[in-house]
Parts: C-alpha cells; structure tokens; sequence
C-alpha cells in the first residue's frame, strides 16, 4: 500500500462502532485520509439482524451493508475488505496488518469488537454460533434440514434464534445457566413472561444448569449438564455470550482489562489511540467503574462520538444511556440504561402478563433502568430521565396510567 500522510487516521474494525467513528470523522471537520481495516472480505453489514428477521426470514436474503459504496466514495473513507490487524508499534505509529503492511497513523480507533465465545466438543470441534454471515448460512441449513435444534445458551442470541427457529417450524431446546432467561438484564417478573413466551411457542427449556461437555456421537452431540442431566442433541448451535477482540494488542502498551480500557471519551492510555463499541471497556461516571456494552446502538452512538472528538481536538466525555432492544414473536423489548444486582423491578404502567409494560429498575431511590414493552412512547421520558439522573420518585411520577 503507499505511503499513508501524517494526518491519517486508521481505524481497526469495519463494525457500526468504526464505521460511526468514520463519519464522526467528517462531521467534525477532518479532511485527511481515513482508513479502515476490515477483517471479512465483505463490507461491514447489519450483524443483529442475523440472530432476528434475516434467519426468521425464509430464502436467501443477505444483511444489509452498513455504507454504501457512493456513501463511503463521498466521504472519501478506504476501507480495506480483508485486511486485519495483526500488531501495533505505539513507539513508531503503526499498525501491521494479517498482509504484512506497517501502516502510520496519527490517531488510531480500536473498533474490533467482539467474537463469539466458542464452546468446544470433547473432540475438538468449535459448535457453529451466530455471529457472521458464514454462520447465519450455516443457521439456514439447520432449519432447512428440518433436524431438532438444541441452543446452548439462554441469552439475547440464544432466545433470539430460538424464536426465528419456531417459525419455521423447527424443534428447538434451550439450554441456560440461568433459572430464568435474561433475568439479570431485566429482573424475574420480565424474565418468567419470557420464558413462558418460549415455552407457549412449544420451545422446550433446560433453565437453571450450565453445559458442562458436549460430545459426538453418531446421530448428534451428547450433551451432559452440570446437573447431572444427560440430553441429546440432533443438531447444536452455541450462544453463549463474545469475548473482545485484543488479542492483536496484547504487549502493545495499550491497557486492557475485559476489553480496551478508555477514559470517558473514548481515549486509551495511549496518546492518539481511541476504542469504541464493544471492544472499549470504557469508564462511566454514573457507575464509577469501567464498563463494556455490547450492543447495537451504543456502539454506533460512542464511535461517532470518538470520531467527532478526534476531529474537534476535545475529549468530552460520551453520556448517551445505554440501549439494547430484542425481538421474539413479534414482541420488541426495549430495554434502558441498566438493571444492577439488588435492583427493585418496579412496574410504573401496564402489566408484565400482557406484554405491554414500563418496569424500571434501581435501589435506594436511585433510577438505573427501565424495560419497556409493548409502550413504545414511554422510550423518549425514561431516557430522558435516566440521562437527567433522575430518582426513582421520579420515574413514578412520570409514568402514564394505563
């Protein structure tokens, strides 16, 4: 590749989070060279949608680019479809690449984000996840067989799959950890409704035992629980939660700690790298801790945020409430800021039972979440009062009657 100019600024990862950082970029006024390195040959597209519709969905439809090629030709954004980072030199500037290239930068964004978190058969054998568009046809060949499909994991993708499998008419088993799905994100009330809305779907549910081996067999996959349950498995796909994407930076000088350490803004402890989206363990004041979000919005969100704060020359800390939203059966669950261990679930209009709800979430007068189903104009109060560090009394007062 030729020589890259001395107000470039590399970006690791095509993902929301890198190509938001991009934009950033423009918006805030940069007119040098920006380029992207992009691990998949494809260009970055829509992930959250494969565990949603696009597997749901019967033929062969295809995720949907993030950036088009006029959008990324009239910002005059490279990216690099293949090339992955291999290294950096925080001492010289550099990034190598998986094709040996040593690229300069004057800053550097860390969008890698995160990867599937594999579970391994007693011989081997990575089970197929949800997290690419190679996995996503794999998912399809599973329905199309028509074969029982048992999920390991009880989380937002294993749910998610579980109910784009059942549309399709295929016999799924969801196997979780937890007594109830996503009851630490959302509280027992949210979490039981879930469940039931699985199980009157006809999705059979192992709750309350991790996976402790799986092995081949001849006709499938023996699964044994920590439980002492023993199940079998015709075919398994795994979703069990991601892991950062650092291994590349391990030894660089750059900190990481469950992903790469930042401060407010977004900057590393490294003068000129930044990390956003998933990857960015990234310190937030209102919990007083560094904290990793794995979620659509919030990458998109924070990497804009980081580009604007490159191009500006300011480090202004990044605020935007979290939010994460899941869809099953039709029903779209929204859900605000964060549930913290020892939260009240308190529901401020509506009832869990019937899927139209506003539950929030906190202690000590302090409002930390609210989950939201079904009210979809509830979103804009309750992110305002979460930003605005507003109380529980409040969220109360604020609610509407049914």
């Amino acid at each position: 590749m030729s020589s890259i100019d001395e107000d470039t600024i590399v970006i690791v990862g095509a993902s929301a989070a890198g190509l938001a950082a991009a934009d950033g970029l423009r918006e805030g006024g940069h007119t040098g060279r920006i380029v992207v390195l992009d691990t998949e040959t494809e260009p970055g597209y829509d992930r959250p949608m494969l565990s949603k519709s696009l597997l749901a969905a019967k033929g062969d439809a295809q995720p949907t680019r993030l950036r088009t090629p006029e959008h990324l030709d009239g910002k005059n954004i490279e990216v690099l479809a293949g090339h992955g980072a291999a290294g950096v030199d925080i001492d010289r500037r550099l990034v190598v690449t998986n094709w040996g290239e040593a690229l300069p930068w004057q800053h550097l964004v860390i969008t890698t984000g995160v990867t599937a978190r594999p579970i391994v058969t007693a011989g081997g054998v990575a089970l197929p996840s949800l997290r690419t568009r190679a996995d996503l046809d794999t998912a399809r060949a599973v329905a199309v067989e028509g074969k029982p499909v048992t999920l390991i994991g009880a989380g937002f993708i294993g749910l998610e799959v579980a109910a784009a499998l059942r549309s399709r008419t295929v016999d799924v088993t969801v196997i979780g950890a937890c007594a109830l799905p996503l009851e630490p994100f959302v509280g027992s009330g949210i979490a039981g409704w879930l469940r039931d809305l699985h199980l009157t779907r006809g999705v059979r549910m192992e709750l309350g035992a991790a996976t402790t081996t799986v092995t081949e067999a001849n006709t499938g996959y023996d699964i044994v629980l920590d439980n002492g349950r023993e199940l079998h498995a015709e075919a398994v796909l795994a979703g069990i939660g991601s892991d950062p994407v650092t291994d590349w930076l391990i030894g660089s000088g750059i900190e990481l700690d469950g992903g790469v350490v930042t401060d407010a803004a977004g900057r590393t402890n490294v003068p000129g790298v930044w990390a956003a989206g998933d990857v960015a363990a990234t310190y937030d004041a209102r919990a007083g801790r560094h904290r990793r979000f794995e979620h659509w919005t919030h990458a998109i969100e924070q990497g804009r945020h980081v580009g604007l704060q490159i191009a500006r020359g300011t480090s202004e800390p990044y605020t935007a409430v979290p939010y994460v939203w899941t869809e099953q059966y039709g029903r779209t669950v929204h859900m605000l800021g964060e549930r913290r261990p020892g939260d009240s679930d308190i529901v401020v209009e509506g009832s869990v039972t019937t899927g139209d709800f506003v539950t929030v979430h906190g202690a000590d007068d302090e409002l930390h979440g609210a989950t939201i189903c079904g009210r979809v104009r509830a979103l804009r109060t309750f992110k305002k009062l979460l930003r605005a560090g507003a109380t529980l009394g409040d969220a109360l007062g604020a609610a509407t009657p049914a």
